[in-house]
């Protein structure tokens, strides 16, 4: 079993591998062959290094785009293989600023701090176990740098109650993620209010 594992694994990289290559190495060479062959022209101008430059330029920027929107949605996939369902908690500047002093003194994760918050602040019936399992996937969370919001595992009585918080409809059904993101960050910032002692805040 093991040895058929890996040589799927391998087989399934190798058609990765090929697109790497082409994209790197093929695409790149051909594009000034197929420049001249279309234009025609027999002799180089500075011009045509120019044009040739730019079109380097904008398929190496187009690359880098694509790259970087796999690599966020591979990401995100990870982060939903949790076993505790996650929420997007978004944070302005100052509210992240205050999170991350008040996990300072505690010395903790900020996905920790903020479900810790959650947890005491929203009425909720015990369940340990789902608590628990939360406090090690938010541990275990890797976040996004430089991003406004990020993610935090919570509990389904969580959720539920962070739904009901938020006061959403059946009709807006497409926009429960926005109300339960919105209300999430809403009661991290009112804790942090109370929690925080004023000679800590972060100007």
């Amino acid at each position: 079993m093991g040895a058929n594992k890996t040589s799927d694994q391998s087989s399934g990289s190798k058609p990765a591998w090929g697109w790497y290559r082409i994209l790197a190495i093929v695409v790149p060479t051909l594009i000034p062959f197929l420049y001249f062959y279309l234009k025609g022209k027999e002799s180089w101008t500075l011009a045509d290094f120019g044009i040739v430059g730019l079109l380097y330029t904008v398929y190496w920027a187009v690359i880098l785009l694509i790259a970087t929107r796999v690599w966020r949605s591979r990401s995100s996939i990870q982060s939903l293989n949790l076993a505790s369902p996650l929420i997007e908690v978004p944070l302005t500047p100052d509210v992240r600023a205050r999170l991350s002093a008040f996990a300072l003194t505690r010395q903790q994760k900020l996905a920790v701090v903020a479900f810790q918050l959650l947890d005491q602040e929203i009425p909720r019936f015990e369940q340990e176990d789902e608590r628990d399992r939360a406090l090690r996937d938010n541990e275990s969370l890797r976040q996004q740098a430089g991003q406004g919001a990020f993610l935090v595992a919570v509990t389904t009585e969580i959720l539920k109650r962070l739904l009901l918080l938020s006061g959403a409809q059946e009709e807006d059904r497409r926009l429960w993620r926005n109300h339960i993101s919105e209300t999430a960050a809403r009661i991290v910032s009112d804790a942090l209010d109370h929690r925080l002692p004023v000679h800590e805040t972060v100007s």
